[in-house]
């Protein structure tokens, strides 16, 4: 439980130093779209972190264990189907980016992210659904 409580304050310090850099930046300039959608992911991944963080402190006081073996099979079979997914997101990107006039770092960026959002798919996908065992006898 301890470094669940770590990982949370943590996760909160960020998201401090994050906004009060936020709104620095936006005392010299005003902020675009841009920064906009940013600190809305930020906020989102700062939600989500909470609600698994809440999640798990509430098992271990209930004294269940933080990983169990479904919960590793179900971030394994994430991971590997986030994986193979994303050779069909990399190819989409190659074919509507190669032509055009992108900066690179905004592709790779769509792709990193598109990886992080497939991942985060399949695992509650995995999570709602079961993962089958792979002996059918």
């Amino acid at each position: 439980m301890k470094n669940t409580r770590t990982a949370l304050i943590l996760v909160l310090a960020g998201t401090v130093s994050f906004s009060v850099a936020l709104w620095l930046y936006a005392q010299s300039e005003p902020l675009t779209l841009t920064e906009y959608a940013i600190a809305a992911l930020v906020l989102l991944v700062v939600i989500f972190s909470f609600v698994i963080g809440k999640r798990r402190i509430r098992d271990q006081k209930r004294g269940l264990p933080a990983e169990d073996e479904l919960s590793q099979q179900i971030k394994l079979k994430a991971a590997a189907s986030a994986f193979s997914g994303s050779f069909y997101l990399w190819m989409f990107i190659a074919i509507f980016a190669v032509d055009s006039e992108l900066r690179p770092e905004l592709p790779v960026g769509v792709g990193l992210l598109g990886m992080g959002v497939l991942f985060v798919g399949f695992w509650i996908y995995y999570s709602k659904t079961g993962v089958r065992d792979a002996n059918t006898d």
